[in-house]
């Protein structure tokens, strides 16, 4: 145990808190003291992200990928954030070189093909909604994702049998709800259909 640790898992409890702004001058105190602690960066990264700082946040990744240029989460993390900001190419970039460097890493294929689908790649997104759901099975995100895609592109058996997953692996996802009662809908189920919007419009308090 190094001598940071106490402070660090100091940090993750309050940024797991209900309060979680309260833990960034916490990371930013160890990181004064140990500029390349890798935890202590990227958690105070992946913070400024959830705080919708996220400039800042990217100024974190970038100082430590100059540093390493092959640290595939600070890569999944960065292209995660360009395309919360619509920078898609910059966002395709960090994600095919995290894929290149971590060929099964979910998370990255769930990014990548989100990021895809928004540029309107859907076949190839499908494709990396289908390796994150494979890499990582319990993902509702990645379900809910394949499943959205599956529906646009009129496979319909497919998303329900994907949508029924992600609702069951995260019964407080609304999305997923709203999206699998469309698909009910397209299938001609009504009343499952009915049931799932109003369902996901309870958890978002419409």
């Amino acid at each position: 145990m190094t001598a940071s640790t106490p402070l660090l898992e100091q940090a993750d409890t309050q940024a797991a808190g209900p309060h979680p702004a309260s833990a960034v001058p916490l990371y930013r105190e160890l990181l004064a003291a140990e500029p390349t602690h890798v935890n202590a960066r990227l958690h105070l990264a992946q913070l400024l992200d959830r705080l919708e700082e996220r400039e800042a946040a990217l100024t974190l990744l970038d100082d430590a990928l100059r540093q390493s240029a092959d640290q595939t989460e600070f890569l999944v993390l960065r292209g995660e954030i360009y395309g919360h900001l619509r920078r898609f190419d910059e966002a395709e970039a960090d994600l095919r070189r995290a894929l290149r460097l971590h060929p099964s890493h979910g998370r990255a294929h769930l990014e990548l093909g989100r990021v895809l689908f928004r540029k309107g790649l859907a076949d190839e997104a499908s494709e990396h909604f289908r390796q994150a759901v494979e890499f990582q099975p319990d993902n509702a995100r990645a379900h809910a994702s394949l499943g959205d895609a599956l529906n646009q592109a009129g496979d319909l058996a497919g998303a329900r049998t994907v949508l029924e997953r992600a609702v069951q692996l995260d019964p407080q996802d609304a999305k997923a709800h709203h999206l699998l009662g469309r698909v009910y809908d397209r299938l001609g189920h009504p009343d499952e259909a009915r049931a799932m919007y109003q369902r996901s419009r309870e958890l978002t308090g419409a």
